[in-house]
């Protein structure tokens, strides 16, 4: 396993050391890893917005790859560290709720790190993503077999994220994501809106979002008018909230945890 992958999704930034710490004790125990920035730009301490990056993006890497998730508020606390093994890749995080989604989508093998012989230091720190999380994502990257990392835990803990309801007339779901382009993304899936859209044939979708009302759906951001937001089915299957070169989120004052309602006019 030394031409391993690992993805890295921190909330440290770029202007300080934290990332390079990470990649400097995983390169000085594999230097053949292949190191992957996801992103350090998570908004800080915000375990929701962490937990649908990795989500959102997971799945396209190679089998095997290694993801190291620090965003962290409870470091150095009570706080369990976990080694998930889901689907084809591996998840190394503090126990906060942050790998939700992840739980949802795959079947997953959870195990608590407790093979301090691999940790830089076995007592607690305040940076526990470079002495422990990043050395064993390092030696998990050379082939060190997971059951030598940790021992099989329970009882994960799930962030509290609501789920759609789908009534007859209308689908109520929340925000869940802002991206840099200002777009929002909600939990409205591609297929509860065909589910919505079939029992209501003939009707025309309009979604509420807040106290703001978007009646238009488009098939690309560019076919929508210019200054009028719509709404479009995303490259994830998600329904997002979006004007064309402008940041939904500003203009319609719009952020992630909003309620949103789909219903049929």
């Amino acid at each position: 396993m030394g031409k391993s992958c690992v993805g890295l999704l921190t909330d440290f930034g770029n202007r300080d050391y934290f990332v390079a710490s990470l990649k400097g004790v995983i390169l000085s125990i594999n230097p053949d890893c292949t190191i992957v920035d996801i992103s350090h730009e998570v908004p800080d301490y915000d375990l929701k917005a962490a937990a649908f990056i990795i989500w959102a993006c997971y799945r396209f890497f190679p089998r095997g790859t290694i993801f190291l998730v620090v965003v962290d508020p409870g470091v150095g606390s009570e706080r369990r560290i976990l080694l998930v093994r889901a689907g084809q890749h591996y998840f190394i995080a503090p126990d906060n709720g942050v790998l939700s989604l992840i739980y949802k989508e795959e079947k997953a093998e959870i195990l608590e790190l407790t093979g301090s012989r691999f940790y830089l230091t076995d007592r607690r720190t305040s940076f526990e993503g470079r002495d422990k999380m990043a050395p064993v994502a390092a030696w998990l990257s050379l082939g060190v077999p997971p059951a030598e990392l940790g021992r099989p835990a329970a009882s994960p803990r799930f962030l509290e994220l609501s789920e759609p309801r789908l009534k007859s007339r209308e689908i109520q779901g929340q925000i869940l994501y802002r991206d840099k382009f200002g777009n929002l993304i909600t939990n409205l899936s591609q297929s509860l809106v065909a589910q919505f859209l079939d029992l209501n044939r003939g009707a025309n979708p309009v979604l509420l979002a807040g106290k703001k009302k978007v009646s238009e759906m488009a098939a690309a951001y560019s076919s929508a008018g210019p200054d009028r937001p719509f709404f479009i089915i995303n490259s994830l299957g998600l329904l997002e909230i979006a004007l064309f070169k402008r940041p939904a989120a500003e203009v319609l004052g719009l952020e992630p945890g909003d309620p949103v309602i789909l219903k049929a006019d």
